[in-house]
């Protein structure tokens, strides 16, 4: 009998998930793109330094969405000559989710409390030390796998999350 395929559209956090493991996600994502899944980075931002981060260390993805240069477009930041920035918190805390779920995106790897109570996405929230996420009812994917492991565990996880 042959296994059923699936093809996911993955989401990963930046600051807290592939910052602490660049070498790792580089591994991961050409594996992932390659067996035609799709990447997006879904993360606070801003995407010039974080696209120049990934362009360093090769690390491929579809898509980049920052909540930061979302908003931003559409008005809703105040910057400060510091460098800082303010804006609606309950917007931010929400803006992953929303475009998760706008984006059919099948899993959102993320090392936040916060962003994961907004979510109606399978929301794996990431373990640095352990490198390993834990979706809602337990269950655990390691990102200390084989790039090809951890996506098959990641496709066993997503169908019994469903169930």
């Amino acid at each position: 009998m042959m296994a059923i395929k699936m093809s996911l559209k993955i989401g990963l956090d930046f600051h807290g998930v592939i910052n602490t493991n660049p070498s790792y996600f580089k591994d991961f994502t050409e594996y992932a793109v390659a067996q035609g899944h799709q990447i997006y980075i879904v993360t606070g931002g801003p995407a010039s330094a974080i696209s120049s981060f990934l362009k360093a260390w090769g690390i491929k993805y579809t898509e980049m969405y920052t909540i930061l240069d979302h908003y931003s477009a559409l008005g809703k930041v105040t910057f400060f000559p510091d460098g800082h920035f303010k804006m609606d918190e309950n917007l931010w805390d929400a803006a992953k989710a929303k475009y998760c779920r706008k984006h059919n995106i099948s899993i959102m790897i993320d090392d936040s409390i916060v962003y994961g109570r907004s979510f109606t996405t399978p929301y794996c929230r990431y373990d640095e030390v352990t490198r390993s996420c834990t979706l809602k009812k337990g269950i655990s994917i390691s990102l200390a796998l084989k790039p090809e492991e951890c996506l098959r565990q990641m496709e066993k996880a997503l169908i019994a999350v469903a169930a």
